[in-house]
Formats: C-alpha cells, structure tokens, sequence
C-alpha cells in the first residue's frame, strides 16, 4: 500500500513539475525584467517563433498544458503586434491538439479511465448534434483557456471529421489569443497611466 501511494506521489510531482517551474520562472522574469527587456533579448523573429513553439507544446502535452498565456501576455506587453501574437499561438496550438485527436482517432487508448466519463458525455452530444458540435468548438476556443484535450479527443474518439472540429476550434483560438494579447496591451497601458 505504501509503495503504491509513494508511486502515485511521484507521478504526481512529475507531472506538476514542468508546469510549476514556468509559471515560477515567468513570474521571475515578469518581477525583475520588463517586457521590453524580455523581448530586446528574445528577438522579435524569435518571439512569433517561441509563442508558437510553446503554443503547441501546451496542445501536446495531454491534460497538463504548458501555460504559454504568461509568455503572451509578456511578448504583448512588450510590444509586439498582438494579432501576430494570437495568430501564432493558435496556430501552435491546433498543430498541438492535432495529436490529441489522433489519440482519440486510435481509440483513446492512453486516456485514463477516470476521464472517459467527460468523453463519453461529449461524445454522446456530438452524437445527437452534429452541426452544432463546430459552434460549440469555436465558442470553447473563444471563452475557455483551459486544454482543448477533452473535445480534440472525443471527436476523434467519435470519428467526427478533423476538420469539422479543428477548424472551429482553431478560430476560437485565434480569437481568444489576439483579445488576450490585445487586452494585456490595453491593461498595461491603463495601469501604467493610472498608477506611474
């Protein structure tokens, strides 16, 4: 029993980890460095190229996801065109939850049983709907920063067709990315009028 518990312990440090060492060191950057000094030293090419890159690492990583929103805030604020912003960081997350739905397509096979509950459900409503599975993708992409995993790989567990739900879905990406790079770059603005 003991052993179990200290397995299940581990894999949950392991999991946590990575993680919690971004957010730690972006909350660094962001306290002892300026946005601006943050991208001075970055690049702007090498900007649009990072976001995009942890974007799809964030669609990658199953279920944990990489929280690359902190990096977009702080490119945004830095002064960075924000629609290249959102649009690079959508890109780099559909490419991302292109696996997840691959992972569905080949029957979930990896999906922990715990979880298969909320793809049923999802499955079950894509069953029922089918046309109005693309509008509630692209309002989940729009309004909801959390992983996209539980839709990408109920559709593919589904059978629904790749496009009908990584078409939407990306859009509501690209729209919830360029209002939060927008929205960032209008709230340090007002702070800063505001405040300094």
């Amino acid at each position: 029993m003991n052993e179990w518990r200290n397995k299940k312990t581990l894999k949950y440090l392991l999991g946590i980890t990575p993680p919690l060492f971004f957010v730690s060191l972006s909350l660094y950057l962001l306290i002892y460095s300026s946005p601006e000094r943050i991208v001075g030293f970055i690049g702007v090419t090498n900007a649009y190229t990072l976001i995009f890159i942890l974007a799809f690492l964030g669609g990658v990583t199953t279920f944990s996801g990489i929280p690359y929103h902190l990096v977009l805030i702080t490119l945004a604020t830095g002064g960075l065109n924000p629609l290249l912003l959102g649009f690079s960081a959508a890109g780099g997350v559909m490419l991302g939850d292109s696996t997840s739905y691959y992972v569905g397509y080949r029957g979930g096979a990896i999906v922990p049983q715990g979880v298969q509950k909320i793809f049923q459900q999802i499955y079950s409503f894509s069953s029922k709907y089918p046309k109005i599975l693309p509008l509630f993708c692209f309002l989940y992409g729009s309004l909801v920063p959390f992983s996209n995993d539980f839709i990408t790989i109920s559709a593919g567990i589904a059978r629904y067709p790749f496009w009908r739900v990584m078409l939407p879905l990306g859009l509501g990406n690209a729209v919830f990315n360029v209002s939060l790079a927008y929205l960032a770059t209008y709230a340090r603005d007002f702070l800063l009028g505001a405040f300094f």
